[in-house]
């Protein structure tokens, strides 16, 4: 890991400008209409690791929103384009600085992954929500066939800034002091060079096997009202 919070900055701006990921958000199309139901409107939203914020407009509009990232020129293209508040924030480092029940939800796209204690981002996410807020997120499935192939090569085909793997059981575990947690898988089959499945058999296929052929889960998560 990188020594100071500048050096991260620098890694991920130069990896986000190397492999083009300005604009780009992976599986925006299934993840952000489904993020923008869940969220509805009329919130005050947290969305952390909003980089460009390409993901968080789908649910802007309408909602109050904060986004936070490591990458201080996605936050400024994010507040360009969005009209959002931005934090610049470490959250390998640093603790967010809200108040106890500040937000009626709190994003976490494809971030989780990224973090040396994602446990403690969710505990701090827990924190931040007032009682019966939701918990809105994704993260890889590290379990899929594809991942499964590589490994058996001796090949990885894990993005090289991921500091950890999940399972469905192992985002269940993670998010064990919510409740009423729900995950959908997604993901299509075929791609590359391989024929791509349609989608009108391929959706019941990962919804049915999911830790086999789900690309993403996505996970909405409920904060007690007993706030225990």
């Amino acid at each position: 890991m990188s020594n100071s919070k500048e050096q991260l900055r620098d890694t991920y701006a130069e990896y986000h400008d190397q492999h083009k990921r300005y604009g780009f958000t992976y599986r925006r199309h299934e993840r952000g209409p489904v993020f923008a139901a869940w969220i509805g409107t009329g919130k005050r939203v947290l969305d952390l690791g909003c980089r460009d914020g390409s993901l968080t407009n789908y649910y802007a509009s309408g909602n109050t929103v904060t986004g936070v990232d490591i990458d201080q020129h996605a936050l400024s293209l994010a507040s360009e384009r969005l009209d959002i508040a931005t934090v610049w924030l470490d959250l390998n480092r640093e603790q967010l600085p809200f108040d106890d029940g500040s937000f009626d939800v709190v994003v976490a796209g494809e971030l989780l992954e990224h973090l040396v204690d994602p446990a403690s981002v969710a505990d701090e996410a827990y924190r931040v929500l007032v009682p019966g807020g939701i918990f809105v997120g994704s993260v890889p499935n590290s379990f899929h066939w594809r991942a499964r192939l590589a490994s058996l090569r001796g090949h990885s085909i894990e993005d090289p800034t991921h500091l950890h793997c999940f399972s469905r059981p192992q985002i269940l575990q993670l998010l064990q002091r919510f409740e009423v947690v729900e995950l959908v898988p997604v993901g299509g089959i075929g791609g590359g060079m391989l024929p791509i499945v349609p989608a009108w058999l391929s959706q019941p296929l990962v919804r049915n096997l999911p830790t086999l052929l789900a690309n993403d889960f996505l996970f909405r998560a409920t904060k007690r009202y007993d706030q225990s």
